[in-house]
């Protein structure tokens, strides 16, 4: 949003929890945050965090101390983490822990551990959101709906 913002010409400052970008932002995404940032077309606070939201001003406790920042909007943009409920309540198989939890399924045809079950995109990854994303996920629906028609097609003596 922050690059969407720009390229639109709004002035544009993101307020980063951690001390740098995260390596979970799209691989080709991230070198042009990271180049706007260089050279301070995007402005940045690393190791920050927003203590109040005012009508024209944002307060952020930085490592200088606080400051305030004159605004019009606010975008509050605090990425994606996946949500395994559905997952885990449908007695699905998960693998790893913390940052490295993932369902456990088939590469070739996304079917997990419960036969007829798939999943795709995003969520494949688990937790490592930077792994998969719309733009290469989109086959992962091949992948399902051809095991679905071999299956069908296996049934019908086709």
């Amino acid at each position: 949003v922050a690059l969407e913002l720009f390229r639109k010409d709004a002035e544009v400052t993101m307020v980063i929890r951690e001390l740098k970008l995260k390596d979970s932002i799209k691989y080709w995404v991230k070198p042009d945050i990271e180049n706007r940032i260089k050279e301070g077309s995007i402005k940045a606070f690393f190791n920050s965090s927003i203590k109040e939201i005012k009508e024209e001003e944002v307060d952020i406790i930085t490592p200088i101390g606080e400051l305030a920042l004159k605004n019009d909007f606010v975008f509050a943009m605090t990425g994606y983490h996946p949500d395994f409920t559905f997952l885990i309540k449908n007695k699905l198989k998960m693998i790893g822990k913390g940052e490295n939890l993932e369902p456990e399924f088939d590469p070739e045809t996304f079917e997990t551990t419960r036969k007829g079950i798939f999943i795709a995109g995003v969520v494949c990854g688990g937790m490592d959101t930077g792994k998969w994303f719309i733009e290469n996920s989109i086959a992962h629906s091949k992948n399902i709906f051809d095991c679905i028609e071999s299956r069908i097609s296996a049934k019908l003596n086709i």
